[in-house]
């Protein structure tokens, strides 16, 4: 569903910079100073833990489309996101490469932060429940540029495969210095790394990279007009998470055009519609949480495709 511009809603932006401290300030504007009553974002699991208790105390609606950090899913009744938590996603890429690629045994190399730590925990569970066994585990700190000390241990525990949940600047560092190592072994990344961003950093050191991300069905009319709006505007192809980040501001729209500036009546309709998504009928559940699976995809020839 498309919708004409309304005149009447009005956009207030503040930047996080992706720090709580910040972001934590910026509501607090946003909710005394400029009277809001909805807040799309934020991106970052961990600057929406921080500012997501603002927002319950405050009975304001909080949505995101990209944060999937577990511990979201309790933090409040006013609280939304469209896309899963970590524990699934932790889940299928353990899925993956045991069943898929036939691997047993693996590293694990993550962001030390809410994202990283997070995803890391699931898929760390699910990979020894499935019989596979962790050869090494670790993790690095945003910011960080040398791998190879850790790159180097990885190669001798004699992993099969390497997981690397993290941003984007660092996960591509790890790609070049891997083939730098000849650590010749499957890399696969989280959806904080499936972006176009790692491919133009690592260069042809991210072919064959694989990474967990949001699904998107790209055959029905609600993506295929969207696609057509992206395309004409940005002259790009658009990623998942800016598939994501439209269907949600679609979702509040439809929210606020029928419930008015009112983040009671917002919630009420949030609970108790069904609505269009990228991947069919959306519902929320009682937690604000909606019931959707993670995909898989690799890059091939410099480019992101999905897994089937």
């Amino acid at each position: 569903m498309a919708f004409a511009p309304d005149t009447s809603i009005i956009l207030k932006y503040e930047d996080s910079k992706f720090d709580p401290t910040t972001a934590v300030s910026a509501i607090n504007k946003l909710i005394s100073v400029d009277k809001v009553k909805i807040v799309l974002g934020e991106v970052a699991s961990g600057v929406t833990m921080a500012i997501a208790p603002v927002a319950e105390k405050n009975k304001v609606i909080l949505f995101s489309s990209i944060s999937s950090t577990d511990n979201l899913r309790t933090a409040g009744d006013y609280i939304f996101r469209n896309i899963p938590r970590n524990d699934v996603q932790g889940k299928t890429v353990a899925e993956f490469i045991i069943n898929k690629l036939n691997i047993k045994s693996a590293a694990l190399y993550g962001l030390n932060d809410e994202y990283g730590t997070n995803i890391s925990k699931s898929f760390k569970e699910t990979f020894i429940q499935l019989g596979g066994e962790i050869k090494f585990e670790g993790f690095h700190k945003k910011g960080d540029t040398d791998f190879k000390t850790a790159l180097s241990k990885i190669k001798s525990s004699g992993a099969k495969a390497l997981f690397i949940p993290g941003d984007k600047n660092e996960p591509a560092g790890i790609l070049k210095q891997a083939k730098e190592l000849n650590l010749n072994i499957p890399i696969i990344g989280g959806d904080g790394s499936c972006n176009d961003d790692v491919i133009s950093i690592a260069g042809n050191s991210s072919e064959g990279f694989y990474c967990s991300n949001v699904l998107v069905d790209k055959s029905t009319p609600f993506y295929q007009n969207y696609y057509m709006m992206f395309v004409d505007k940005f002259h790009k192809e658009p990623g998942a998470y800016d598939a994501y980040a439209y269907e949600a501001g679609v979702i509040i729209l439809e929210a606020i055009q029928n419930s008015g500036n009112d983040a009671d009546k917002v919630k009420e309709y949030l609970y108790t519609h069904t609505f269009q998504s990228m991947t069919g009928d959306l519902k929320f559940d009682k937690d604000g949480e909606v019931n959707r699976l993670w995909g898989m995809y690799q890059v091939v020839n410099g480019k992101f495709e999905e897994v089937k």
